[in-house]
C-alpha cells in the first residue's frame, strides 16, 4: 500500500516520536499493542493494550492519539489464524530468482481465487537429502486491511512478520543450542529451537490449548508427560537430522498460572535447564512477562534486533579492514 502525498507532508510535520517502537500482534481473538522506550542502552515496556477485531482500527487510531505515539514505528506480527506456514521444495534456481520461481507450486497449494502475499525462509541448516523452504501466505486482503487501518492511525508501519520469528528476535544470543515454548492466550504452542539468533527448527505443538485450566495434579498425571515427549521428538530431530549439537536450555512462556510448577516438571522429566522465558527488555509498572503477548514484544523488538545486526555487521567490516591495513575511513558505517 502506497502513501498518499497528503499522508507523506503529514507524517514529515509530525515530527520524531518520543517512543522506540510499537508492537502490534493480530492473535484470533483481539489485537493487542505495546509500545517500547529507549533508556540508555535499554528498552522499557511503557505500553500496553488490547482492542477487539470489530472496531480495531478506530480504538488504535483513538489510543495512538491519547498517548501521543504519532509517527512511531510499528511492526506487526499475526498469529497462525492470519497465515499459512508451507514446507516446499528450494527451487533450483539462482537465488535472486528464488521468489518468483516459488509462485506457481504455492498456486497449487493455496486455495483458489484468493490472492496472496508471501515470502519465505531459508534455514539455517537442512535433514540429509533435502532443500526446503518455509514459505508463509498471506491473503492480500488481509495485509491491505491490516496496512490501511495503521496508515489511518498515523503509525509508521515498519514490517509484518509472524509470531514464530516475533519469538526468535526475544531470546537471548547464545551459541548453544536453545529451545523455547511460546503459547498466547488460548493458543497452540509454538516451539522453536534457536541458536546464533537464527531459527532452526519450528513447530507447533496442537493440543495444549487449555494448558491454563489444567490444576498441578492433572499437569503431573499425564499432561506434563505429553508435552515432554513432544519436547523430545523434537531435539531427536534436531540433533539426529540436522546433525546439530544438544539443546542445552528450554525456555517457557507458556498460558497457564502454573508455569513454574510446570517448569519443574519438565526439568524432572528432561534433565535439562528450564525456565522463564524473560526477554533482555524492562517491564514497566504493573507490567511482568507471564502477561505478555510475545508476539507484540517480539515484533517491537525487532527494531533493536536490526539495528544490533547492522551495528555487528559494521563492527565486523571493520575490524576485517583493519586487519588487512586499511583505513577505517574506508569502511561505510
Amino acid at each position: 500500500m502506497r502513501l498518499s502525498w497528503r499522508q507523506l507532508i503529514r507524517s514529515k510535520l509530525r515530527g520524531k516520536s518520543s517512543y522506540f517502537s510499537i508492537g502490534i500482534a493480530f492473535s484470533g481473538e483481539s489485537v493487542m499493542l505495546c509500545a517500547l522506550q529507549k533508556e540508555g542502552d535499554e528498552l522499557k515496556w511503557v505500553l500496553d493494550a488490547s482492542f477487539s477485531h470489530t472496531n480495531w482500527q478506530s480504538q488504535l487510531a483513538e489510543y495512538v492519539k491519547r498517548h501521543k505515539l504519532g509517527n512511531t514505528d510499528c511492526y506487526v506480527s499475526l498469529t497462525s489464524h492470519w497465515y499459512q506456514l508451507l514446507q516446499l521444495d528450494q527451487p533450483k534456481v539462482p537465488e535472486d530468482e528464488i521468489y518468483a520461481a516459488i509462485a506457481w507450486p504455492l498456486n497449487d497449494l493455496l486455495p483458489p481465487n484468493t490472492e496472496y502475499v508471501y515470502d519465505y525462509l531459508n534455514p539455517p541448516a537442512q535433514a540429509a537429502g533435502q532443500a526446503k523452504l518455509s514459505v508463509v501466505a498471506i491473503p492480500h486482503k488481509d495485509i491491505e486491511r491490516i496496512s490501511k487501518g495503521i496508515y489511518n492511525a498515523e503509525l509508521s508501519l515498519k514490517n509484518i512478520s509472524i509470531e514464530e520469528t516475533a519469538s526468535v528476535e526475544l531470546t537471548p544470543e547464545s551459541d548453544d543450542a536453545v529451545m523455547s515454548l511460546v503459547q498466547e492466550h488460548g493458543e497452540e504452542i509454538v516451539l522453536n529451537i534457536v541458536k546464533g539468533n537464527q531459527l532452526y527448527f519450528t513447530r507447533r505443538l496442537k493440543g495444549f490449548e487449555n494448558l491454563g485450566s489444567y490444576s498441578e495434579n492433572e499437569l503431573s498425571m499425564g499432561i506434563t508427560e505429553s508435552l515432554c515427549v513432544q519436547i523430545q521428538r523434537s531435539m531427536d530431530y534436531f540433533e539426529s537430522q540436522l546433525r546439530q549439537s544438544p539443546v542445552r536450555k528450554v525456555l517457557l512462556k507458556l498460558d497457564t498460572p502454573l508455569a513454574d510448577e510446570l517448569a519443574s516438571q519438565i526439568q524432572g522429566n528432561m534433565g535439562l535447564p528450564v525456565n522463564p522465558f524473560e526477554p533482555l527488555i524492562i517491564c514497566g509498572s504493573g507490567f511482568n512477562f507471564k502477561m505478555a503477548s510475545f508476539s507484540c514484544l517480539g515484533a517491537a523488538y525487532i527494531k533493536h534486533a536490526n539495528a544490533a545486526q547492522s551495528h555487528l555487521k559494521t563492527k565486523s567490516a571493520k575490524d576485517k579492514a583493519a586487519s588487512s591495513g586499511a583505513s577505517s575511513a574506508e569502511v561505510s558505517s
